[in-house]
Formats: structure tokens, sequence, C-alpha cells
């Protein structure tokens, strides 16, 4: 397996906003906001750290809600994403079930294909690849941003690849 690097834990949140105002005053910049398309009750905004380094983060899209009641609790990590390749996503559930790994198959979700395992800690892992990779050079971040903003135009709940070809097609020009 070709790991192109980490990709971003997704962290619980109990105060949506106020998590955003945090990770916005140490220098991080949202991306894009949408539903959240497990968990009707949260919402997930993805931030930029610099580079190719993100944070996904997961709270609640109203008050009253408290999804960190539930396990795990807030501040946990939901998951980690790990960067692999579209031909690995090809093969990952027969090449990581060979490899004595248990995997789910994979699993498209807007512009993203994961696959989801646990690592020995119970540590949910996702394996993720865009559907539409940008040209070498790009910068996913930038791809992101101008995705995040078409999105928006449209009043599209969710970031899909269609937004994510536009976005490139965009900054190609």
């Amino acid at each position: 397996m070709e790991l192109r690097g980490l990709g971003y834990p997704a962290i619980i949140c109990k105060d949506m906003q106020a998590s955003i105002d945090f990770y916005e005053k140490l220098g991080m910049r949202r991306l894009f906001m949408e539903p959240n398309r497990d968990d009707p009750d949260s919402v997930q905004v993805l931030l930029h750290a610099g580079g190719e380094d993100y944070l996904l983060l997961v709270g609640p899209n109203r008050e009253g809600i408290n999804i960190a009641e539930s396990s795990p609790g807030v501040g946990s990590m939901q998951y980690l994403t790990l960067h692999v390749t579209s031909e690995f996503i090809d093969q990952a559930y027969f090449r990581l079930s060979s490899a004595g790994l248990q995997a789910s198959e994979e699993i498209r979700r807007g512009y993203e294909r994961l696959v989801f395992l646990e690592d020995p800690n119970q540590v949910l892992i996702a394996l993720i690849a865009w559907t539409t990779e940008p040209p070498p050079g790009m910068s996913r971040a930038e791809v992101l941003a101008k995705a995040g903003e078409l999105k928006e135009s449209q009043g599209a709940p969710f970031l899909e690849d269609d937004h994510l070809r536009r976005a490139i097609a965009l900054l190609s020009s």
C-alpha cells in the first residue's frame, strides 16, 4: 500500500462555533461546512491547517443536541484518515484481506472514496482517495476552498465530486 500521508483527524466537539473560533485563532482557515452524512443531528467543518494538513470538526447542528454524550466523547478522535492512491482504493478490500486485515468495502461520499478498518486499539482508520484528483502542483486546499464556494453558491448541502471537478477547472484557467 502506498500512503500519500496523513489525512485529517475528525474531532468531536461540544460547541461547534467555539471550536471553529478556537482553531481559526490558531491560524486555521475554514474551507467548508456541511451536514454530517452519517448523523442528521450534527455538522462537520473542514479546516485547513497549512500545506496539505486538515482538521475535521464534528459537532451539533443546533442547540439542545449533545452528540458528545455518546461514545466516543468530547475531544476524542472519531477517526483518522490516511491518504492513499485511487489505484489502491480500487483493490483495497482484497489487498487488505490478503494481508489479514478486516476492512469495509469501498464507500463513496461526495468527493471521497473511503475504506474503513480498525487498528489494534480500536481506533477507526479511513483510507481515503479523492474521486477526482487535482493536477500535480495544484493545492488541494485551494481546490477544496473553491469547491466549498461553489457548493454554497448552489445552496447544496454536501460537497460533491462535481464541485471538485468544477473547482479544478476554474483554478486551471
